[in-house]
């Protein structure tokens, strides 16, 4: 891949970088890097690579305990020009030396995807340019499709199916968010990435940063929730967000512990993508609810007590029981993390590392 940009290019990146230089908040004295999920208006509306720099996504409660971003357009693929787009970031961020001391990466969807290249990458790209590579300790994957979705199988097929009429074009595309009119495969952008075979097929080499995930399976009332595999966000499936080293339909992160709490056998992830960890997960975030500071209700844990990189995972928790004539509720014995009634997900992981 070559990597020969205009200047303004590279200025762009500096300058977005500096400015979120302002942040002050690290996560276990690790400076953040953000990395947004998929956006559905870069497939219709292609932004300029000024325009993706400059942009503040995933949510305000990251943003604002952020030290960089690493942002990248939808409407391009993994291993070409999003690829590019972070490296020119990467570069700031490496001369500005903002992870000379560790940074973690917090990243949401289809970033998941974007950073596993990355990673992959990083080292040679930027040693390669005469930049040092990131010193990234560990990433927090929220609700990461970097295993793929039903959904990116469904538009591709479908846009690649000249047979299927018009209209039921139009009616799945309202759903799924995106414009399925077209004839042409490269309007799909990275959403060509996300397919099952595509997703697994991009950078699956081992390395040795820790990918903690963050899965939910409340969702949307989206009727197409129903053609993904097992449990879901309402947009990725349990086998991608849990990080499952299969893409079978699976019902939990975890063989013994339910999305609810309730400690029962489940069908789990028959084996895990290496160093990628499940740690939390609730019944109650939909997709975009994990990331956002908007507490929704009670959350589990799957892997607890444990260190991943420069990363305590120590989250506080406790055990309720709940008897059989409370056919309202879930019950027999649940385990629960401790504030996550009135916390959001993303508020206890913050506090709890840096505890």
């Amino acid at each position: 891949m070559k990597f020969f940009k205009p200047l303004k290019q590279t200025l762009a990146a500096l300058a977005i970088t500096a400015l979120s230089s302002a942040a002050s908040a690290q996560i276990a004295g690790y400076n953040v890097l953000l990395v947004h999920g998929f956006q559905f208006g870069d497939l219709s509306s292609k932004p300029s690579d000024a325009e993706v720099y400059n942009r503040d996504l995933i949510s305000d409660y990251w943003l604002q305990r952020s030290e960089g971003k690493l942002n990248w357009s939808s409407a391009e693929r993994v291993e070409g020009r999003i690829s590019e787009q972070v490296f020119e970031q990467a570069k700031a961020i490496s001369a500005q030396g903002t992870c000379s001391n560790g940074c973690v990466i917090v990243l949401h969807s289809t970033g998941d995807q974007v950073m596993r290249h990355f990673l992959a990458n990083q080292e040679s790209w930027l040693s390669n340019a005469g930049y040092e590579p990131l010193n990234i300790v560990a990433t927090i994957d929220f609700g990461g499709a970097g295993g793929g979705t039903d959904f990116a199988d469904l538009a591709v097929g479908i846009v690649a199916n000249q047979s299927v009429p018009q209209w039921i074009k139009d009616t799945i595309g309202f759903f799924l968010g995106l414009d399925l009119s077209a004839s042409d495969m490269s309007d799909l952008g990275v959403v060509q990435d996300l397919t099952y075979s595509g997703a697994r097929s991009i950078s699956m080499q081992p390395n040795d940063i820790p990918r903690l995930r963050f899965s939910g399976s409340g969702g949307n009332t989206n009727p197409l929730k129903l053609l993904l595999s097992g449990y879901s966000d309402g947009v990725v499936p349990a086998s991608s967000s849990c990080g499952s080293s299969s893409p079978a339909g699976i019902t939990s992160c975890s063989s013994s512990v339910g999305y609810s709490g309730q400690i029962a056998s489940r069908n789990g992830p028959s084996g895990l993508l290496f160093n990628h960890f499940p740690v939390l997960m609730s019944k109650h975030y939909d997709h975009g609810g994990l990331k956002d500071d908007n507490p929704r209700g009670k959350v589990t844990y799957v892997y607890n007590n444990f260190n991943a990189g420069g990363l305590n995972v120590d989250f506080n928790t406790y055990v309720e029981r709940v008897p059989w004539w409370q056919f309202w509720r879930d019950t027999g014995t649940l385990q629960f993390v401790s504030g996550s009634d009135s916390k959001s997900m993303s508020r206890v992981t913050y506090d709890t590392f840096n505890n």
